[in-house]
């Protein structure tokens, strides 16, 4: 098989590759490199050649001597800018920290080097995750983003650069992207991976999560970075988690939203998620509607909570915005600033009813779904929407749907289904229980595998 075929395959694929003895760590990394280097998506921020290629050599020096350190060993992977990994820029995209160089690896960085994995790129991103609308272009199609703000993250993974990838989630940051270049974007619990080493967004909603090409391939990330963060006790197992896909679907009961909640969603994207649940309902599955927080108190809640507390680190830790930051976030630290004690408060008195709400919903429901996304990926340098036949701005409309799982801290999956166009980005998102991530990716493989 070509070096590059092997790229575009899954985690198993490759590990099976490498335990017959069809591969070797330092020709599939060497492969993954000419794709970083070739990089035509803006989804690399940094490359990491050297040093990748002598982890590589010592990945490929365990495999052969049997000493494999689990199922990552010798994976190609790729990390957000903003998280630390040592002797590499972490610039978080903002010319704020140019030339900033980590000094050690964020927890995440260090949990995937002890599995093995080769880090080959840092990824592009919006400044400092604050927007959801580039710099990563999609690669279904180069004219519009390959959304945020971990866009560079999906691009690579679904451009074979690397087989997973670490984002952050403040508001949607690794779902969004995950729907607009159809792969698959995890949210894990709020707090279940920690942030150390993490450049902040918002405190109080930011999570680390992983991207892969498939379920399967997040769930074994998220294996690895449990047992490297010392949560293996929390580890999903992976092969159990995805096994017997379809069947799962049988008596699962899935919390969906009315009618009138989706009214927002684009027509063609109300289809394909309304497809996906038809398709559920054949596989034995019991859709029950559900009456979600209205997506305007989210709204409402929202922007308070991340403007006030990115203008907390932003002030205290660089002083007044000035030009090298980009107008979304000088603008944003100035609203933040002006957040009063009441209002913040208040928006986090009104956090506590949503995830109230939700964990009713899911006391009678194993899940909750909806799409990712209630409009498309915008054309790049597009700020402006329409949704539901009226003008949104676009940042607005994209975490429309994904803001509500942060400020619940519930874990959140978007997975394209296997309903989906295969020529088409999509995403359906899952909503489980508090540390229910087993049962969360047992799901997504479900709806995965539907239709094939």
């Amino acid at each position: 098989m070509p070096n590059d075929a092997v790229l575009d395959g899954s985690i198993r694929g490759l590990r099976t590759l490498y335990d017959d003895g069809k591969a070797s760590p330092v020709d599939v990394v060497e492969a993954a490199l000419r794709r970083v280097a070739g990089d035509r998506l803006r989804a690399v921020a940094h490359p990491r050649a050297g040093r990748a290629r002598a982890e590589a050599a010592l990945a490929a020096e365990r495999l052969s001597a049997g000493r494999a350190l689990g199922p990552l060993d010798g994976v190609p992977v790729a990390v957000k800018s903003m998280i630390a990994m040592e002797g590499m820029p972490q610039d978080a995209g903002s010319r704020v920290l140019s030339g900033a160089v980590a000094s050690g690896d964020a927890s995440v960085v260090a949990a995937l080097r002890r599995a093995g994995a080769v880090v080959v790129a840092s990824t592009t991103q919006d400044e400092f995750a604050l927007t959801t609308l580039g710099p990563a272009r999609n690669p279904f199609d180069a004219t519009r983003t390959a959304g945020g703000s971990s866009g560079g993250s999906a691009a690579a993974v679904r451009a074979g650069m690397c087989f997973a990838a670490l984002g952050t989630d403040t508001g949607g940051s690794v779902r969004i992207p995950a729907a607009c270049c159809a792969v698959v974007g995890l949210k894990p619990t709020y707090g279940l991976l920690p942030t150390d080493g993490i450049v902040p967004l918002a405190w109080s909603l930011d999570h680390a999560g992983p991207i892969g090409r498939t379920v399967e391939d997040v769930a074994v990330t998220l294996d690895a970075l449990l047992a490297g963060t010392g949560r293996g006790g929390d580890a999903v197992r992976a092969g159990d988690a995805v096994s017997g896909a379809p069947a799962r679907l049988a008596g699962m009961r899935i919390a969906v939203p009315s009618e009138d909640y989706l009214d927002v969603v684009d027509p063609h994207l109300r289809e394909e998620f309304t497809a996906a649940v038809d398709a559920a309902r054949a596989a034995g599955a019991e859709p029950v509607t559900a009456d979600l927080p209205d997506q305007e108190d989210v709204k409402a809640v929202h922007w308070p909570v991340l403007s006030a507390e990115m203008a907390a680190y932003h002030l205290r830790r660089f002083g007044e915005p000035d030009d090298r930051y980009g107008p979304a976030m000088r603008d944003g630290i100035l609203a933040g600033a002006e957040v009063g004690t009441g209002a913040y408060l208040a928006a986090q008195r009104g956090r506590m009813l949503l995830r109230a709400r939700l964990d009713e919903i899911l006391a009678g429901a194993d899940v909750i779904a909806l799409p990712t996304m209630a409009v498309d990926p915008p054309p790049l340098g597009r700020t402006e929407v329409e949704l539901a036949g009226r003008p949104e701005d676009a940042v607005a409309a994209m975490v429309r749907l994904t803001s509500l799982a942060n400020h619940t801290g519930h874990p959140a999956l978007s997975v394209p289904p296997g309903t989906a166009p295969a020529d088409r980005p999509a995403g359906i998102q899952l909503i489980a229980r508090h540390y229910a991530e087993h049962d969360l990716l047992a799901a997504g493989a479900a709806f995965e595998s539907l239709g094939r």
